[in-house]
């Protein structure tokens, strides 16, 4: 079978699902290590049975509503390459609108230092470290294999030196008392209310439970944030929430009640999806 004729194949097979066309490049392009443009050269070659089986189990994991993303193992964040498993949330392009405002705002700042709580495959907490080299980051996150994970993206993308990341549970204050304090705390924490958590689409019920729910009304995490950990903030460090859709007002009340000045960052849609709050000078 060429690769064209499979190409085909995959195509019809993922025709009911959304993007099913992309997703069946991006398994085949990752199974023949080609680029898209080798892909495009290719079309005639003869490929092997291995190859073949590789694919077809594949596209059978995604109609089983796997996300592409976790099939291949890794996912493009900010220009860098993350591995990702159903161990950590799937990192999304929107996310790169808070590093990106996060890294113009330390332009300037000597040695800044920075918290990525929740920080699951890492990808925000690395990409900062990425950009502004020399910061002081520091990653938390409370699920072991979410934990591997991330250690490995840094071991991969910066190297093990480069960041600190503790396997801990950011409800229990008490065990950071040590750590430096913050210009900037950032995070994406679970944002889902609890009742909306079985609606939600099939591929995203394949991402961890624990990185989605947020409780009741899904402020669990921003209240724990606002309440607890602005003592771990200098008097002018600031949070960068990433947040969900009608939830900016809500922090912001939490933010405000702390004495912080607030903005908001809008999504490719045009959505309040970011909340910024400096703190106050006193």
């Amino acid at each position: 079978m060429t690769l064209n004729e499979l190409y085909k194949k995959a195509v019809l097979a993922l025709e009911s699902i959304e993007n099913g066309e992309t997703d069946a490049r991006i398994i085949i392009k990752k199974v023949l290590s080609v680029n898209e443009t080798e892909f495009l050269l290719s079309k005639h070659l003869e490929l092997p049975d291995e190859k073949i089986k590789t694919i077809d189990r594949m596209i059978d994991k995604r109609l089983s509503g796997i996300p592409v993303q976790y099939i291949i193992g890794e996912w493009d964040f900010y220009g860098t390459t993350f591995k990702v498993n159903e161990n950590v949330l799937i990192p999304r392009p929107e996310t790169e609108f808070l590093c990106e405002y996060v890294i113009d705002c330390l332009k300037g700042k000597n040695s800044p230092i920075i918290a990525d709580l929740c920080a699951g495959s890492g990808c925000i907490g690395i990409t900062i470290k990425n950009n502004v080299s020399d910061s002081t980051v520091i990653l938390v996150e409370k699920s072991p294999e979410a934990a591997e994970i991330c250690r490995q993206n840094i071991a991969d993308i910066i190297g093990e030196a480069s960041v600190t990341l503790i396997n801990g549970d950011i409800y229990e204050c008490e065990k950071f008392t040590g750590l430096p304090l913050f210009d900037i705390i950032i995070s994406n924490p679970p944002y889902i209310k609890s009742s909306e958590i079985p609606t939600l689409q099939t591929e995203v019920l394949k991402e961890p439970e624990m990185a989605l729910d947020g409780g009741v009304d899904g402020l669990d995490f921003y209240r724990l944030l606002t309440e607890k950990w602005t003592e771990f903030l200098k008097e002018d460090g600031m949070f960068a929430f990433e947040c969900g859709e009608e939830q900016a007002d809500d922090i912001r009340a939490l933010l405000e009640k702390k004495d912080f000045d607030v903005i908001y960052l809008k999504d490719y849609n045009n959505i309040d999806r970011f909340v910024i709050g400096k703190r106050r000078k006193k």
